[in-house]
């Protein structure tokens, strides 16, 4: 009854005209008993209910029966009315296919025999897959496979985003779309941005894709996109949990074989591809990761042969050549672009130094600090009116220009840091040194000071007694009448330690050619303004006998002698610094310690993941970075080997590093501050 005063409205309710001793009247155990029948009304049925007097009876069209027959249980008759038909309809998809800015030859020739061949059927398929399984085939709902329309006619335009469309044929119970493959057909893989679906009731649905896609020639199977609508594993509809499986299948590979780089695989190896010792003894290197040695975080396996003499290395892969990372992973044009300027002036200002050493009738690299200067200022081939010359002779890209012309500083001058600019004497001071140790490059080594004199963790059996040289003389008159303990009690000493770090790598270390260093351990005092200063450095050697002098500590100076004593003290901190900052936080903590994060979040969370939807963004580009450093960064007689005072032993030291102070746990923020 309610249902029909819903409908119908209580003004068609009408009087009783059925006796209560009508056969569809019966009151049976105190309750009453309704029959339905059929009478005329105009040119349609009516049923007619009725019940005593003092219960009105409804008039219901027989339309409106068949519309609520599932719900109603007033009589099995209406239960006999057939289904509605599916009714078939079209919908739209719209592709955004993103050019490439620059084609080389090669591409252009190949993306117009695309748009021909195009026109005789080697097109890119679409086809469209429905959240819900089908009864009659156990299996998702899914549209037949359409094309793209005007592939070939849309070849020569400039824009950067192209939009193209299909059609597919959908019925009223499709469900809603879940998924998208597509097959292309073409020679040449095309940018992937993005797919939308027009004409369902319910709106548009959405695909992100931002993915290469490769021709099938060089990837077999479809690529596999799901809408922006994010699910859980155990929350992911019936219709597309298969294609979810498959795709981080494919994803996985099978650890096997020599990736392609139009390859989409995510897999693990271990750092044993930095030396290259078929180009000497000199340029071999330990394996990083997967011994108790060596211990280090994944990177991504390329699956390149072994070198030709160690089987345990894999064989490098050299500039301009590129090396393998998961298609997706490289960078953007515009990204690419940015890099290379940016690299290309680093190579630059690296090649400075050693091309005047060269030129220079002395022989050496720095002659006086105006030299240095003249880094900031002149540049050094223009002081020596070589800069035509140079240019000439060096194989640099067309690049060089662009950035002579972008930039007001030129390729030949050091950016001035702006400290500098301000002051060009401020890195002397103390001051500016323990600004640094919070405002600098490294400001995630200092920690406040607990116990005095500090204490190392080494083995007193080969690295010497565990006990520091620091004494409380040494810093007692720089606190302002306060005790050491009660410095420390209130927050007031703090400390960078290098110790430990460094000791044992000294003696190869200070083997090298040209290589000379301290382990090195600086305290700083809280003054009452709020800023640090530094009372006092200490120097460490590795014992070389019971009675030899290995650690040493200097103080602020107090006259010339002592100043260029306290001088050179800094200078090695600084270096210290450099190493730890570069080779344990910047490129272990930042880069390398991601690495496995990356490589592992696109082989468990498929793309519908809320939690990959969230990490993505932040994970992009880091492959390609690590990839560029494993090249010509951190690699045997790389950048870092050749610029920063551990020489080759550096990735040793961020093995070591990685060893005994990297704890995921403590790594992050708060906890690190907690921490230190």
């Amino acid at each position: 009854m309610a249902l029909t005063k819903e409908f119908m409205g209580s003004s068609l309710v009408e009087r009783p005209i059925f006796p209560s001793s009508s056969p569809c009247f019966q009151q049976k155990n105190g309750s009453f008993l309704i029959s339905p029948v059929f009478v005329p009304y105009g040119n349609k049925r009516v049923v007619r209910l009725r019940k005593s007097a003092k219960f009105p009876v409804a008039a219901i069209s027989e339309d409106l029966m068949k519309s609520s027959s599932s719900s109603s249980s007033i009589s099995s008759s209406s239960s006999s009315v057939p289904a509605e038909k599916p009714v078939k309809f079209k919908v739209r998809a719209v592709v955004t296919v993103r050019n490439k800015i620059k084609e080389d030859f090669k591409e252009t020739f190949v993306k117009h025999l695309d748009a021909f061949t195009d026109r005789i059927g080697r097109n890119v398929v679409l086809e469209l897959f429905s959240t819900e399984i089908d009864p009659k085939t156990n299996a998702a709902k899914k549209t037949n496979e359409a094309v793209l329309k005007d592939w070939s006619k849309k070849t020569n335009i400039k824009a950067e985003r192209v939009n193209y469309t299909a059609e597919f044929t959908v019925d009223s119970n499709f469900g809603e779309p879940g998924a998208i493959t597509v097959i292309n057909n073409h020679q040449q893989e095309f940018y992937l941005e993005n797919i939308t679906i027009e004409g369902f009731a319910t709106g548009a649905f959405h695909f992100p894709c931002n993915s290469w896609v490769q021709a099938r020639k060089d990837l077999p199977g479809k690529r596999i996109f799901f809408s922006n609508k994010p699910y859980l594993p155990d929350d992911t509809p019936a219709g597309i949990k298969l294609l979810r499986e498959k795709d981080l299948k494919n994803l996985r590979g099978d650890g096997k074989g020599v990736r392609k780089l139009s390859d989409r695989i995510y897999d693990y190896d271990t750092y044993n591809d930095l030396g290259n010792p078929d180009r000497g003894i000199d340029l071999a290197r330990p394996t990083l990761g997967g011994s108790e040695m060596y211990p280090y975080p994944r990177r991504c396996r390329t699956g390149r042969e072994p070198s030709d003499t160690d089987i345990t290395c894999e064989s490098r892969v050299e500039k301009p050549l590129p090396m393998y990372i998961p298609r997706d992973e490289r960078f953007e044009e515009s990204k690419m672009n940015t890099f290379s300027v940016k690299r290309l002036k680093g190579v630059l200002h690296n090649l400075l130094p050693g091309l005047k050493s060269s030129l220079s009738a002395q022989n050496k690299d720095f002659n006086e600090f105006s030299d240095v200067d003249g880094l900031y200022s002149v540049g050094l081939l223009i002081k020596l009116g070589l800069q035509d010359d140079i240019l000439k002779k060096l194989p640099l890209p067309h690049i060089v220009s662009k950035i002579q012309e972008s930039t007001s500083q030129g390729i030949l001058k050091y950016d001035i840091p702006k400290i500098i600019s301000k002051d060009k004497f401020a890195w002397l001071r103390d001051d500016e040194f323990a600004r640094q140790a919070i405002a600098g490059v490294n400001p995630v080594t200092i920690e406040r000071l607990t116990v005095f004199p500090p204490v190392s963790k080494l083995d007193p059996e080969i690295y010497g007694p565990q006990e520091s040289a620091l004494k409380k003389e040494h810093i007692l008159n720089q606190l302002n009448g306060m005790t050491v303990q009660e410095a420390i009690d209130q927050n007031k000493l703090f400390i960078i330690d290098y110790h430990d770090i460094y000791l044992p790598f000294l003696e190869r270390i200070n083997a090298l050619d040209g290589r000379k260093s301290y382990a090195t351990r600086t305290i700083y005092y809280l003054t009452p303004l709020g800023t640090l200063k530094p009372v006092a450095i200490e120097l460490s050697l590795p014992p070389s006998g019971p009675n030899t002098r290995s650690k040493r500590v200097v103080t602020p100076a107090l006259d010339a002698t002592t100043n260029w004593m306290w001088m050179l003290a800094k200078a090695h901190v600084c270096s210290n610094d450099a190493g730890v900052h570069q080779l344990a936080h910047h490129w272990l903590r930042t880069h390398a310690c991601m690495e496995p994060f990356i490589l592992s979040a696109h082989r468990q969370l498929s793309a519908m993941h809320p939690i990959f939807k969230l990490l993505d963004p932040h994970m992009r580009y880091t492959l390609e970075i690590n990839a560029l450093a494993r090249q010509s960064l951190i690699n045997a007689d790389g950048v870092i080997e050749s610029c920063f005072t551990p020489g080759r032993y550096a990735m040793e030291i961020s093995s070591a590093a990685y060893k005994t102070n990297w704890r995921f746990d403590q790594d992050s923020l708060p906890q690190d501050l907690i921490r230190r």
